[in-house]
Formats: C-alpha cells, structure tokens, sequence
C-alpha cells in the first residue's frame, strides 16, 4: 500500500512537473514579443515591417494590431501595407502537440497602396516562386478555414510610363479558401461596396503550381457619369469626352491568366448591359437616349450586340438600333446603325460630319426614311462610308437638276461618296404639274459625274412644262411653233461631268394622241403618236403619226440646234386630205375648192431663211372641184373658155422641187372628164410665177365652145387631141396668161409635156434631178 501511494505520487509530481515546465515553454514561446519577433521576421525578407501589439489569447486566437509594411523585395517593391488588426485562430490540439497551426486568419480593415503596378504575370510568377519555396505538401491543415480581409482600401497610384490609370477603391471583402484542402487550388471569393464604383462581386481560382488565375466578376447598376468616369482617368476620360454617356450598365467578366513555362496566355471576355443609357457623340451632337443593350469586349475586339434606343435631333425623335466591331490593338473597326424610321433634314445632317454636310449641299433631302449606315475603317485608317437610305415620301432638290423631286420613295445608296439608286419614284415639279417619275443613276459627289435616267409614263404637255424643260431654248421654241398639247411617255437620260460644258442629256418622247398647229399657217394636226427624241444636240423623231383635216398624215423631223445656223431636214407623207378645209386655214377665206390630197415631200434646210430651205415631193388631188384655183382660172379666162359643173377640173398631180426661194413644177397636170392641162415653171416664195402651161382639148369640145387662141391636132398617146400653150406671168393670186407660139408637130407623142421648153424653167444644172439626202443631221 506504502509503495503504491509513493508511485502514484512519483507520477503525479512527474506530470506535474512536465506540465508546469511544457506551460513554461509554451508561454515564453506564446508570449506577446515572441509572436510580435517571429512576425516581424518572418516579414524581413520581404520588407520592413512594425507591430505595435501582439497577443495570444488560447481561446480567441493570435491578435495582431496595428501592422504596418513597405516593401522593399523585388516582388513587392512599391506596395505598402497597413492593418489595423488581424486575428488568427490556430487549432488547439496542434498547440498541444507542439506545433501550432493556423487554421484561420482574418484581416480587418486593411490598406494597400501600390507605388507601381505590378503586371499579373510577375504577379503570378512571384506567387509561385514563393510556393515553391514554402514546400507545403498538397494537403494540410494549415489555413483550412480559409483567410478573411474584411473592408480593404486599394490604392493604385497612376504610372504614366506603363499608362496605368488612378484606381481607388474601397469596402472590399475578400475570402481565400484552399479548395478540399489543397493549396494547390485556392477559390477566392469577395464582394466591393464602393462609396463612388457601387458594388460588386467576383471569384477567382488561383492554381499557384501552375500558376494560373481565373476570375469571375460582375456589378449590377453601376451609374455612369462624370464623376465615376474620373476614377479611371485614361478610358474613363475617353468616354466621358467622347461620349458623356449617363445612366446605368451592368457588367460581367470572365478572364484567364494562365502562364506556364512563360507563356502568357490570356484570355477574357467582358460583357456589359447597358440600361437606360443617355450619350451624344462629338463629332455627331446627336442626343442619343434610353439605350439599353449589350457591349462585349475580348482581348482583341470590342463588338456592340442589339443595342437599341432613341435619337433626338431638334423636334424628332427616331429609334435606332447600333451594331460593332472594333479592333483594340488596330484602326480597323466597323460600325452599324439602322434607323426604321427617321426624320431627314439640314439640322440633322450638318451635325454629321463629312458626308452629312455633303450630303446636304448637294440634295437638301427633307422627310421620312429608313436608314442603315455602316462605317469602316480600314487598316491604314482609310475610311469607308455605306449608307443606304429608303426613302418614304422625301423632298430632294438636286443641286444639278433644276427641278424639285417630291413624295420620294425608293432605295439610296451612298458608298464612299458615290450615291446609286435603282427603281425609285417620285414626282417632279416642272412647271403646272407634278410629273410622276421612275428613277435611277449613279452620282459621284466628288468628281461631280453623275447618270440619271428617268422615266415618266404619263404627262401633260402644256406650254408650262415645255418652258420648264432643262433646255429653255428648245421648249420654247417647241412651243413657239407648235403649240403642242395631250399626254407623252418620256424617258430621259442625263450625264454630267465635272464641267457643266460636257454635260449631255437625251429625252425620248412617246407621244399619245396629242395635238399640235404645224406650219407658219397652223395647220391642225390631231391624233398625234410617235416618238421624238431630244438632245443637246437638237430635235429628232423616228416616226409620227397624225390627222389632218380629214386624212392621215405620217412622217419625220430633226432639227439640229447646235450649228449656226440650225439645220432640219425631214420627210412628210400625207393621204385623203380635205382640200376644202386645208386651203381656208392656208388662205384664211373662202373657196369652193374641193378633193382628197395626196402626197409626198422630203425636205432640208438651215436657218430661218426661205431660200435656204430645199425640198422635192410630189402631189395628187382625187374627187375635187378645182376650177377655181387661180392659175387654172387664168388659164380658162384668156381662152375665154367657161365649163358647165360636169366639166369641172376633178383631179391633179404635180412633182416639185424647192431651192433658193423658189417652188419648181416639173410635172404638173390638172384633168376634167374632157380637157388636160400639163405645166412646168416656177412659183417664187414671194408669189411671183413663170409656168408655161399646154392645154389638150376632146376633139369634139370646139363644136361646141368658142375659142380664142391658136390649136393644132396632134396625136397624144394614141388620141387625137387639139393643142394649146399658154405662158402664165404675175402673181399667184393675180395670174396673167397670154399665148405662147410654137412650132406645129408633125408625129405623135407620148404626152404633152413634149410640147413644153425646158430650158426657161430649170433652176440650175446642178438640180437637175436632185435627192434629198436620208441620212441624219
């Protein structure tokens, strides 16, 4: 019993005794200078670093107050550090077995100021290295609770030599946490709620083996403005003076750092949603507002994704939609924005600048369009325009086309200058009426050449609109001669260049039973179709068709006005024209002369003057009364011959020739039922005649008509007939005839007109037998 009570007592006095000296150590090793000494070194490889207090409490943890670092190492030069206080909690059962381990750490209140940013691969390589050195085995207890940093300030001082902005930012709360217990993959995670940046949240997996670093971040309602912009001094300024944008974006961003064996590979994707944005571009001061979308960025482009909102410009308001791509590290970038619906005008365009302003100068467009412009840059920062426009009832007065185009609709384009548009519509204003037209061209606004076509299928021909044509000279003058009226189909090409001089232009007209008083008498024609083309070069018609009093009459013109004189030539054919009707609007009076008039003429000529004009044709009078033209009247009155109404003069035709003033009759014949006048002479413009004129009697005629004047038989195409000549001097309308001797034949002839001279009515040799030339002027 005695040894058993002294061996217990041995015992307890031994634990005791252990226990009393393990307390000793372990409090001389837990003491407030033995942590505040073992921190202090553990820190003086990477800098100096000052405690004020340090305590071990072994319920609470380790405190530490007031801990503040420089860094003077190569990894973190530049970067100072203060904590107010830190707390870690170590695992009780380590204390006991000799090795404290720290399971848990958290900093409170902490202030980083950086110098001089360090790159996130240096940062990467540094954390590695340090790894490394540490030695840590894959899994262990150490930090298995994680570490905490409660309210972090950042400091980031700006570096103008690595164009490193300003950053402040504060409220920060961070946890790092080794995932299952591996510091081979750390999970960070944190949140910052910044007076000034708003709040955000993020998550970050460090690889420190690798290393590698992926991040995770987004903030919700960050208000954008001046004042949050001025915290980034580089892209914030840039978008604040650019831009001014206003209201509110949300932001998410995926990144990846990833650097073994010094690789540098980066990659990250930033998208931002923008909610009720307000901006205005400077170099465009157009207001745009409620724009809300999406923006993402990557480390090569920058695109915008359905961004959607309103334009603002003076009392209109449009919606728009804007597309993009932009280079980050390069000039290249494209950019879209398709306008549905927007109001065209001055104030508009002169705030876009380049083409806007052009644009303006040289159409003035005014009303509704659709719009879609596309803006390139290229990679020697040539820029490229591509705006196509759909128009919906504009106004435009072209500055090279002298009338207004209104109610325009159809499809512009505009490339680089060049503005091309296929099938549009509008109507043009010329003179009294609104012409609808069909257009397309192409307008280089540089070089100043241009092609426009256009087609109007249906006008009026009115005095105002030949007056309003381009060429004032040729529309008067139209009008001046013709008087035209009714419908047309006109198709019109124009081209112009750089000097108005080379300008051309040519003008189909399709004319429509129209109207037009033809000649220096005003003859009526009616019914009028056939085609005219006009040019700068003159007046053309490839075929016309009308009515004349009564009968048809079909042919062509060209008058060329860009000679001096001008120059016309033409061709006229004509059938079952009412003599009666024809000759009172040519004499102004009344007449009993009657027939259906036939004919032929081609004619030329320059200028306005008579002897100038040149002409041959030939005509026929069917079913008349022409006993009471002058000539044949004069005729009948030296003979002091009268006919009954059944001896009338019934039909007639002539061949002619005109030159120098002056209408030749080759062939002219005149025929009753029972008498036949043949003539040949010359008819001056002036009125003045010279027609020598034989007479061919029926043999039975004399038995019973008295007549004065010399007649001889003589057989004509196999009848015998009593012969006559007289010679007719004076005016047309006041003829003299006396007789003209000649010598008795003595054999047959084929006709009369072997009884006739030739050599007093010939003009020249030289016409003898003269054509007019068909081809064009």
């Amino acid at each position: 019993m005695k040894k058993t009570v002294i061996i217990i007592a041995i015992i307890v006095g031994f634990v005791i005794g252990i226990t009393a000296t393990a307390y000793i150590l372990i409090k001389r090793a837990t003491s407030d200078e033995a942590i505040k000494g073992r921190l202090l070194s553990m820190l003086r490889d990477f800098g100096e670093a000052k405690i004020d207090h340090a305590h071990m409490d072994f319920l609470e943890g380790i405190e530490i107050d007031n801990l503040s670092f420089v860094g003077t190492s190569e990894d973190v030069r530049g970067k100072s550090l203060k904590i107010p206080k830190i707390v870690l909690k170590y695992s009780p059962k380590s204390l006991f077995k000799g090795k404290p381990v720290i399971i848990n750490a958290i900093i409170i209140a902490p202030e980083l100021t950086v110098e001089k940013p360090t790159d996130i691969w240096s940062l990467l390589d540094a954390i590695k290295a340090n790894f490394d050195k540490l030695e840590m085995p894959a899994y262990t207890d150490a930090l298995r609770q994680g570490i905490e940093i409660r309210n972090l300030k950042i400091h980031i001082k700006e570096d103008p030599q690595a164009n490193s902005p300003e950053i402040k930012l504060s409220g920060i709360d961070i946890t790092f946490l080794p995932y299952a217990g591996s510091f081979q993959d750390l999970l960070i995670k944190g949140d910052i709620s910044d007076e000034f940046l708003g709040n955000y949240s993020f998550t970050m997996k460090l690889y420190p083996g690798i290393p590698k670093l992926d991040v995770e971040a987004y903030a919700n309602n960050i208000e954008m403005n001046e004042d949050f912009l001025s915290r980034f001094p580089y892209i914030g300024k840039m978008l604040w003076n650019d831009y001014k944008p206003t209201g509110k974006v949300s932001v998410s961003c995926n990144a990846s750092f990833h650097n073994r064996d010094q690789q540098k590979k980066m990659d990250y994707g930033i998208s931002i949603h923008i909610n009720g944005l307000e901006a205005m571009y400077t170099d465009w001061p157009i207001l745009i507002y409620n724009l809300n979308g999406e923006v993402e960025l990557n480390p090569e482009k920058l695109y915008l994704k359905g961004l959607v909102g309103y334009i603002k410009c003076g009392n209109y308001t449009s919606q728009a939609e804007f597309k993009g791509e932009f280079n980050l590290y390069g000039p290249q970038k494209t950019f879209v924005i398709t306008i549905p619906n927007l109001y065209v005008n001055q104030e508009l365009l002169e705030n876009i600048p380049e083409f806007g302003k052009q644009v303006w100068s040289k159409v003035q467009p005014i009303g509704l369009v659709g719009l879609t412009l596309q803006h390139n840059e290229g990679e020697n920062q040539e820029r490229n325009y591509f705006l196509t426009v759909n128009c919906k009832g504009l106004e435009i007065k072209p500055q090279d086309f002298s009338r207004p185009i209104s109610y325009v609709n159809g499809e512009f384009k505009l490339a680089n200058n060049v503005i091309v548009f296929k099938n549009t519509s509008g109507f043009i204003q010329c003179g009294d009426q609104s012409v609808f037209a069909e257009m397309n061209g192409v307008y280089d606004m540089n070089s100043g050449r241009k092609i426009f076509n256009l087609h109007a299928p249906h006008l009026s021909i009115t005095e105002s609109f030949l007056k309003d044509l381009p060429n004032k000279e040729i529309g008067e003058k139209l009008w001046t001669n013709l008087h035209p009226a009714g419908t047309a189909d006109i198709s019109a090409n124009f081209q112009g260049f750089g000097e108005k001089k080379a300008d051309d232009y040519t003008m189909e007209i399709n004319l429509k039973d129209c109207e037009i008083l033809a000649g220096a008498y005003n003859i009526p024609l009616w019914g009028v179709s056939g085609r005219l083309e006009i040019n700068k070069r003159g007046f053309f018609s490839k075929h016309i068709d009308a009515k004349c009093c009564g009968g048809h009459v079909e042919g062509t013109l060209s008058i060329q006005t860009d000679t001096n004189p001008h120059q016309y030539k033409g061709e006229l054919n004509f059938s079952r024209v009412a003599l009666e009707e024809l000759s009172q609007k040519v004499t102004k009076t009344e007449n009993s002369l009657s027939g259906l008039l036939y004919g032929n003429i081609k004619f030329q000529g320059n200028g306005t003057d008579p002897k100038n004009f040149h002409a041959e044709g030939q005509i026929n009078v069917n079913e008349g009364y022409l006993t009471e033209v002058p000539i044949i009247l004069s005729v009948f009155d030296f003979l002091n011959l009268s006919l009954s109404k059944k001896e009338s003069f019934h039909s007639a035709k002539a061949k002619f020739m005109v030159k120098d003033g002056i209408i030749h009759i080759e062939d002219g014949r005149v025929f009753s039922d029972t008498i036949e006048l043949n003539g040949r002479g010359n008819i001056n413009f002036d009125g003045n005649i010279h027609i020598d004129v034989v007479a061919g009697f029926n043999k039975g005629l004399f038995s019973q008509l008295p007549i004065v004047g010399k007649f001889f038989d003589l057989v004509v195409g196999g009848v015998r007939k009593q012969l006559t000549m007289v010679e007719i001097k004076g005016t047309y309308s006041n003829p003299e005839s006396h007789s003209v001797p000649f010598k008795p034949l003595t054999q047959s002839i084929k006709n009369m007109f072997e009884v006739l001279p030739k050599e007093n009515h010939e003009i020249t040799k030289a016409t003898e037998g003269r054509k007019i030339e068909n081809d064009s002027l």
